[in-house]
């Protein structure tokens, strides 16, 4: 009796245990700023579970402990995302410009003809992926691979070019120009914040310090317009 009571409570352990691994992931897909995405395949690696989104890029699928999910649609950038078991996602898919992929995306479900001619008209700008980068370094590296990051007494700098024009204090990190306003600092940017980024390799005529190369940045708020809302300090 004792064998067959301790196996029972073996099984009823195992069952526990596995139970606890598991459970619902939910969360809504969206495209641009927050155009829902329709019908997005959604795989869970380790369950093998899929759904699809619904008509407000919703979707719950069961999950394994430490999961992926893998979305999926026509027309849009396949991605990949671990998960934890009772996570809420806000999953942004890149859509695929190009006129092809517009008729794919609409034959396929993803969005309506009015949804995304309303999205490409007022927020093509958020169909980037810059969220998907840690800090406003990470990105400006990952974006222009000739550009480097130094740590010079921790402080994070941009060089650009390796020539020195401040002869005092051979300092060669580029000029910051933030929505047209020099900044000092740009650390405190998040990647989500910003609307357009890009490096200019010679801006002798901003300067000696934009000799040393401009990293050029827009930033946009939810309405579209210039602003740096207030940042938490931890």
């Amino acid at each position: 009796m004792q064998k067959i009571a301790l196996s029972i409570c073996l099984l009823v352990l195992t069952v526990m245990l596995s139970l606890a691994q598991e459970g619902q992931v939910s969360g809504k897909v969206f495209a641009f700023k927050d155009t829902p995405v329709a019908n997005i395949k959604v795989t869970a690696k380790k369950s093998k579970k899929t759904t699809t989104t619904n008509m407000r890029g919703e979707f719950s699928l069961e999950c394994k402990a430490d999961d992926k999910l893998v979305f999926e649609g026509s027309g849009f950038k396949k991605l990949v995302k671990r998960v934890t078991a009772g996570e809420q996602l806000n999953i942004k898919m890149l859509f695929l410009e190009g006129e092809r992929n517009a008729e794919v995306a609409i034959g396929s479900g993803h969005l309506t003809r009015e949804s995304l001619t309303y999205a490409t008209s007022n927020f093509l700008e958020y169909n980037n992926d810059y969220h998907t980068y840690p800090d406003i370094f990470t990105l400006i590296a990952g974006k222009f691979p000739g550009v480097r990051i130094e740590n010079v007494l921790g402080e994070k700098r941009i060089i650009i070019r390796d020539i020195q024009y401040f002869s005092n204090d051979g300092n060669n990190t580029a000029l910051y120009l933030v929505d047209g306003q020099i900044w000092q600092d740009i650390s405190v940017l998040r990647p989500e914040e910003i609307k357009a980024i890009n490096v200019m390799k010679d801006g002798a005529p901003m300067g000696f310090r934009g000799a040393n190369g401009v990293v050029l940045i827009t930033t946009v708020d939810e309405y579209g317009k210039v602003k740096f809302p207030e940042r938490d300090n931890d």
